[in-house]
């Protein structure tokens, strides 16, 4: 997981140290401690620039980041994960891209920053880890609760298809859980073809319980709508697809669906 050296989330690793241990494996803490160049977009659509920051000095990081590793092996220990530290001295989001690579999930408080500012979430840092992970992402919720209900956002794509199994192939271990194939439609009428129904043959091969759910109306309304104030339930999509996904990603959809809705969010590149 992703951890700010000098203000880590504990909500957000407790929530890490769940999934551990829901799947039996390793936690590791990167901890990013040399932020002093930072990609911050000026606008989502449109290019990025650096904004330099002063530097601070190594004993203080050092100091911040010891006592952070200290609290992240306690919490660790206090919910019986295995713990692995991985200290980041590099570019942040280029040493995250890397070790994402040789990982199986990458989790992340979806507000993570470094800078004494107000910012929306998700935070300028979460949407380039989002861009350039290699594996997918799971954005921890400010408050878990166990689910009962995982939403997999559909619109026919290899792109949602590939979320949909990564998730499942990662955490098998929700089989038991209720599973929602949520489709947008841009009208009332449900256009249930041959993908539809392999997608939910596959799907009742790995869940106990499958429906599908078709909304109607513009994309991000929908899901908003959809997702409001709902407890209890896992979102996964997968990232820059067509239609559904691609929408999901701007401006006006993405940022109100992440900053509104405080639940787990699985993301996947295809």
């Amino acid at each position: 997981m992703v951890l700010n050296a000098r203000q880590p989330d504990i909500s957000s690793i407790d929530f890490a140290c769940h999934i551990a241990s829901i799947a039996n494996t390793k936690l590791t803490g990167l901890f990013i401690e040399n932020p002093y160049l930072e990609l911050i977009p000026a606008d989502i659509d449109g290019p990025s620039y650096f904004e330099k920051v002063d530097k601070i000095t190594n004993f203080a990081v050092t100091a911040d980041t010891d006592q952070s590793v200290r609290l992240f092996k306690d919490e660790c220990q206090l919910k019986g994960t295995t713990p692995e530290i991985c200290i980041d001295h590099g570019e942040p989001i280029q040493e995250i891209s890397f070790e994402s690579r040789f990982a199986d999930l990458l989790i992340s408080d979806p507000g993570i920053g470094f800078y004494n500012r107000q910012e929306s979430l998700p935070s300028h840092f979460v949407k380039e880890i989002l861009t350039r992970a290699e594996c997918p992402v799971l954005l921890a919720p400010a408050q878990f609760k166990e689910p009962e209900e995982i939403a997999f956002c559909y619109d026919g794509s290899a792109s949602s298809v590939f979320a949909i199994k990564q998730f499942t192939y990662l955490l098998p271990e929700f089989a038991n859980k209720k599973a929602i194939l949520l489709e947008v439609n841009g009208t009332s009428e449900e256009k249930f073809n041959d993908g539809h129904k392999r997608m939910m043959a596959w799907l009742r091969a790995h869940y106990r319980t499958v429906n599908y759910h078709g909304l109607e109306g513009d994309v991000k309304d929908a899901l908003f709508k959809y997702f409001f104030k709902q407890e209890k339930k896992w979102i996964v999509m997968g990232a820059y697809g067509r239609s559904l996904l691609s929408n999901i990603f701007r401006k006006s959809s993405a940022d109100i669906l992440i900053r509104t809705v405080d639940l787990p969010i699985f993301i996947t590149h295809h």
